[in-house]
């Protein structure tokens, strides 16, 4: 009976089982070789980013108005290289001007009344001194007229005396003792008379002074008063100048601007309206945010990463290799922060700049793929 395909049959039956052989020897070989790797081999394992951007070491700092008002002028451009200090918007302060300019004429006033109040008052100073010493001169004189009227009385008295014994004797009349009596008597009143006016020369004195001093007390105050309203009016002056600096933004360091809203001459803005970013210079920093459970722990400075830029395919442009320089140690947003320094690389193609998005792969481990398998399988 005649066997189907039987040309092929007998040229398998000629065929030796050196070819089997070989083929499962090379299929040991490669097995052998796949279960070495499997076990004994070692793979990088990394952990990726959920967002990653490029920053500059410095934050960026973001310019507000401080005080809500109307845009007199802008002096900044998008990209426009500051240096902190420099206006960048001017906004309408023409109501605390008008108010300074009040504030500082009226603080112009005050010193020249106040030197005329100093003036005022060493004059009164002076004359009280004067008047002191013009009383205690009429003071003297009075005490002077009164010693002399003294001497008088004693020396009418004597000569009444002298008389009254002559004219018991008939030596003199009568009359003439009775007129040195008389004389006595007008002299004790005289000098009664200048005693009172001493006395009154020195009230009028202790008068004149106090009324002085009572004037100087007056100048006095009067000069405090002003002194007060000088130091309130340059207290004024200077809250106003501070308030009309805060309707001049400036710059808050060197750096280039990157962010800029829409500033017209009228527009309006309010108070801590965000007006422009300033990005200040020097090198530039990976962040990246990761699950806490992916870095916690495992990511440790100096670790090797490398960053793929979403606006430039790693096919293409490659990656930018980088080391972690810093690990956050709180959880913010359900996310942990790490930083990492991109490494100095002369033929990247890409020019790194503030912004740029992307992802961040850090190798945390080398370990053999039976490991990793095992840990899938639990």
């Amino acid at each position: 009976m005649a066997v189907p395909f039987g040309r092929t049959t007998r040229s398998l039956a000629s065929q030796d089982d050196r070819f089997a052989l070989a083929a499962w020897s090379l299929a040991g070989v490669l097995l052998a070789a796949w279960l070495g790797w499997f076990f004994l081999g070692s793979v990088t394992v990394y952990e990726t980013s959920g967002r990653a951007r490029l920053e500059v070491q410095q934050s960026a700092h973001p310019v507000a108005a401080v005080a809500a008002s109307k845009v007199v002028a802008s002096r900044v451009a998008l990209g426009q290289a500051v240096r902190a200090g420099e206006v960048l918007v001017e906004l309408d302060a023409a109501n605390e001007k008008l108010r300074l300019s009040e504030e500082q004429a009226r603080l112009a006033a005050l010193p020249p009344r106040m030197e005329s109040l100093r003036r005022e008052i060493a004059a009164t100073e002076h004359a009280r001194t004067e008047d002191l010493q013009a009383a205690q001169a009429a003071t003297q004189a009075a005490r002077s007229r009164g010693k002399e009227a003294a001497a008088a009385v004693e020396f009418a008295r004597q000569q009444e005396q002298r008389l009254k014994e002559e004219s018991a004797i008939g030596g003199v009349a009568q009359v003439d003792a009775l007129r040195a009596a008389a004389e006595t008597h007008k002299l004790t009143a005289s000098g009664e008379a200048l005693a009172a006016e001493v006395r009154r020369l020195e009230l009028d004195a202790q008068m004149r002074v106090h009324s002085r001093d009572a004037q100087v007390e007056a100048l006095r105050r009067t000069l405090a008063g002003l002194e007060g309203e000088r130091a309130t009016a340059e207290a004024t002056v200077a809250r106003l100048q501070q308030e009309i600096d805060r309707h001049t933004v400036r710059a808050p360091v060197d750096g280039v601007v990157a962010e800029l809203a829409p500033l017209r001459a009228g527009t309006y803005v309010a108070e801590g309206q965000k007006l422009a970013t300033v990005v200040p210079g020097g090198g530039l920093v990976a962040v990246a945010e990761f699950a806490p459970a992916a870095v916690l722990g495992r990511v440790q400075p100096g670790m090797p990463a490398r960053l793929r830029l979403d606006g430039f395919p790693w096919a293409q442009f490659g990656t930018v290799e980088a080391r972690v320089s810093h690990v956050a140690g709180e959880i913010r947003d359900n996310a942990v922060r790490v930083e990492l320094t991109p490494l100095p690389d002369a033929t990247r193609a890409i020019a790194l700049q503030h912004g740029l998005p992307g992802a961040v792969e850090i190798a945390v481990e080398r370990t053999s793929p039976a490991v990793l398998v095992l840990r899938a399988a639990g």
